[in-house]
Protein backbone atom coordinates (compact mmCIF):
# COMPACT_ATOMS: atom_id res chain seq x y z
CA UNK A 1 0.00 0.00 0.00
CA UNK A 2 1.52 3.34 0.85
CA UNK A 3 1.43 6.69 2.58
CA UNK A 4 -1.17 9.43 2.67
CA UNK A 5 -0.43 12.81 4.21
CA UNK A 6 -3.07 15.00 5.78
CA UNK A 7 -3.54 17.57 8.50
CA UNK A 8 -3.84 15.99 11.90
CA UNK A 9 -7.04 15.96 13.89
CA UNK A 10 -7.49 15.91 17.63
CA UNK A 11 -7.99 12.13 17.40
CA UNK A 12 -4.39 11.82 16.15
CA UNK A 13 -2.95 13.37 19.31
CA UNK A 14 -2.05 10.12 21.13
CA UNK A 15 -0.20 8.75 18.09
CA UNK A 16 1.59 12.07 17.52
CA UNK A 17 2.58 12.37 21.18
CA UNK A 18 3.93 8.80 21.17
CA UNK A 19 5.93 9.42 18.00
CA UNK A 20 7.41 12.66 19.40
CA UNK A 21 8.30 10.97 22.69
CA UNK A 22 10.06 8.15 20.83
CA UNK A 23 11.94 10.66 18.67
CA UNK A 24 13.49 12.44 21.67
CA UNK A 25 15.92 9.55 22.05
CA UNK A 26 15.82 9.68 25.83
CA UNK A 27 18.22 7.21 27.39
CA UNK A 28 20.49 6.97 24.34
CA UNK A 29 24.16 7.85 24.44
CA UNK A 30 24.94 11.18 22.73
CA UNK A 31 26.66 9.39 19.83
CA UNK A 32 23.63 7.17 19.23
CA UNK A 33 21.24 10.15 19.42
CA UNK A 34 23.38 11.99 16.87
CA UNK A 35 23.36 9.04 14.49
CA UNK A 36 19.64 8.24 14.89
CA UNK A 37 18.41 11.83 15.07
CA UNK A 38 16.37 13.39 17.85
CA UNK A 39 13.94 16.13 18.68
CA UNK A 40 14.05 18.40 21.68
CA UNK A 41 11.53 19.33 24.30
CA UNK A 42 8.34 17.91 25.68
CA UNK A 43 5.04 19.07 24.22
CA UNK A 44 2.09 18.96 26.57
CA UNK A 45 -1.36 18.10 25.26
CA UNK A 46 -2.27 21.80 25.52
CA UNK A 47 0.71 22.83 23.39
CA UNK A 48 -0.01 20.09 20.85
CA UNK A 49 -3.62 21.31 20.67
CA UNK A 50 -2.31 24.80 19.91
CA UNK A 51 -0.21 23.44 17.04
CA UNK A 52 -3.16 21.49 15.63
CA UNK A 53 -5.44 24.51 15.92
CA UNK A 54 -2.84 26.84 14.40
CA UNK A 55 -1.09 26.45 11.06
CA UNK A 56 -1.29 22.70 11.52
CA UNK A 57 0.29 19.41 12.35
CA UNK A 58 0.73 17.08 9.41
CA UNK A 59 0.72 13.29 9.62
CA UNK A 60 1.91 10.69 7.14
CA UNK A 61 -0.33 7.67 7.56
CA UNK A 62 0.86 4.30 6.31
CA UNK A 63 -1.66 1.69 5.19
CA UNK A 64 -0.32 -1.85 5.13
CA UNK A 65 -1.40 -4.80 2.98
CA UNK A 66 -4.08 -5.68 5.55
CA UNK A 67 -5.62 -2.21 5.45
CA UNK A 68 -4.26 -1.27 8.87
CA UNK A 69 -3.29 2.38 9.28
CA UNK A 70 -0.48 3.76 11.41
CA UNK A 71 0.92 7.27 11.83
CA UNK A 72 4.38 6.89 10.30
CA UNK A 73 5.54 10.48 10.62
CA UNK A 74 4.53 13.94 11.74
CA UNK A 75 5.58 17.53 11.13
CA UNK A 76 4.44 20.44 13.27
CA UNK A 77 4.15 23.98 11.94
CA UNK A 78 3.40 27.30 13.58
CA UNK A 79 3.12 30.98 12.92
CA UNK A 80 6.12 32.90 14.30
CA UNK A 81 3.80 35.15 16.32
CA UNK A 82 2.67 32.09 18.29
CA UNK A 83 6.28 31.23 19.17
CA UNK A 84 7.74 34.70 19.76
CA UNK A 85 9.06 35.60 23.15
CA UNK A 86 11.65 34.06 25.34
CA UNK A 87 15.19 33.33 24.33
CA UNK A 88 14.99 29.65 23.34
CA UNK A 89 15.59 28.04 19.96
CA UNK A 90 12.21 29.04 18.42
CA UNK A 91 12.71 32.74 19.25
CA UNK A 92 16.33 32.62 18.09
CA UNK A 93 15.24 30.92 14.86
CA UNK A 94 12.76 33.71 14.19
CA UNK A 95 15.44 36.35 14.86
CA UNK A 96 18.01 34.55 12.69
CA UNK A 97 15.56 34.13 9.80
CA UNK A 98 14.55 37.79 10.01
CA UNK A 99 18.18 38.91 10.10
CA UNK A 100 18.85 36.79 6.99
CA UNK A 101 16.20 38.80 5.11
CA UNK A 102 13.21 36.47 5.39
CA UNK A 103 10.03 38.31 6.27
CA UNK A 104 7.08 36.08 5.47
CA UNK A 105 7.72 32.64 6.96
CA UNK A 106 6.22 29.90 9.08
CA UNK A 107 8.08 27.72 11.53
CA UNK A 108 8.50 24.05 10.65
CA UNK A 109 9.27 21.37 13.19
CA UNK A 110 9.71 19.30 15.10
CA UNK A 111 9.49 16.44 12.63
CA UNK A 112 9.50 12.79 13.64
CA UNK A 113 9.37 9.58 11.62
CA UNK A 114 8.78 6.13 13.10
CA UNK A 115 12.10 4.23 12.71
CA UNK A 116 10.28 1.49 10.78
CA UNK A 117 9.45 4.00 8.05
CA UNK A 118 12.67 6.02 7.91
CA UNK A 119 14.43 6.17 4.56
CA UNK A 120 11.15 5.78 2.65
CA UNK A 121 10.52 9.42 1.71
CA UNK A 122 8.20 10.27 4.60
CA UNK A 123 9.90 13.61 5.38
CA UNK A 124 9.67 14.61 1.71
CA UNK A 125 5.94 13.78 1.70
CA UNK A 126 5.42 15.85 4.85
CA UNK A 127 7.33 18.79 3.38
CA UNK A 128 5.26 18.62 0.19
CA UNK A 129 2.06 18.79 2.26
CA UNK A 130 3.40 21.70 4.31
CA UNK A 131 4.36 23.56 1.14
CA UNK A 132 0.94 23.06 -0.42
CA UNK A 133 -0.99 23.97 2.73
CA UNK A 134 1.00 26.99 3.89
CA UNK A 135 1.96 28.58 0.55
CA UNK A 136 -1.14 30.80 0.37
CA UNK A 137 -0.10 32.51 3.62
CA UNK A 138 3.71 32.26 3.73
CA UNK A 139 6.55 32.34 1.22
CA UNK A 140 8.99 30.20 3.22
CA UNK A 141 9.36 27.89 6.20
CA UNK A 142 12.25 27.91 8.64
CA UNK A 143 13.51 25.39 11.16
CA UNK A 144 16.35 24.87 13.59
CA UNK A 145 18.55 21.82 14.01
CA UNK A 146 21.07 21.34 16.79
CA UNK A 147 24.52 20.70 15.30
CA UNK A 148 24.83 17.59 17.51
CA UNK A 149 21.93 16.10 15.53
CA UNK A 150 23.97 14.69 12.66
CA UNK A 151 21.10 12.73 11.10
CA UNK A 152 18.71 15.68 10.98
CA UNK A 153 21.40 17.94 9.54
CA UNK A 154 22.09 15.36 6.82
CA UNK A 155 18.39 14.89 6.00
CA UNK A 156 17.67 18.60 5.69
CA UNK A 157 20.77 19.23 3.61
CA UNK A 158 19.90 16.26 1.38
CA UNK A 159 16.44 17.75 0.84
CA UNK A 160 18.07 20.93 -0.47
CA UNK A 161 17.19 23.27 2.34
CA UNK A 162 19.43 26.29 2.56
CA UNK A 163 21.23 27.34 5.67
CA UNK A 164 20.40 30.94 6.57
CA UNK A 165 22.30 31.32 9.82
CA UNK A 166 23.18 29.86 13.17
CA UNK A 167 22.92 30.64 16.87
CA UNK A 168 23.82 29.28 20.30
CA UNK A 169 21.56 28.70 23.29
CA UNK A 170 22.73 27.25 26.58
CA UNK A 171 26.02 26.02 25.17
CA UNK A 172 24.34 24.25 22.23
CA UNK A 173 24.86 25.31 18.63
CA UNK A 174 22.05 25.38 16.08
CA UNK A 175 21.72 25.82 12.32
CA UNK A 176 18.69 27.59 10.83
CA UNK A 177 17.40 26.20 7.54
CA UNK A 178 14.82 27.68 5.18
CA UNK A 179 12.85 26.30 2.26
CA UNK A 180 10.43 27.92 -0.15
CA UNK A 181 6.71 27.34 0.00
CA UNK A 182 4.74 27.32 -3.22
CA UNK A 183 6.32 27.68 -6.63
Amino acid sequence: MGFAVRKATYEDMPAIAALLAQARGDGLAPEERAARGFIQGHLSDRILLNFIGGTGVFVAVHTDEHGERKVAGTALTSDPAAMAGGDGPPARTIATATTSGLTDFALYGPVAVDPRFQGRGVVRLLIDAVQKSLSPDYSAAVLFVETANEKSLAVHRHLGMREVGSFEVGGRDYVVFAFALGD
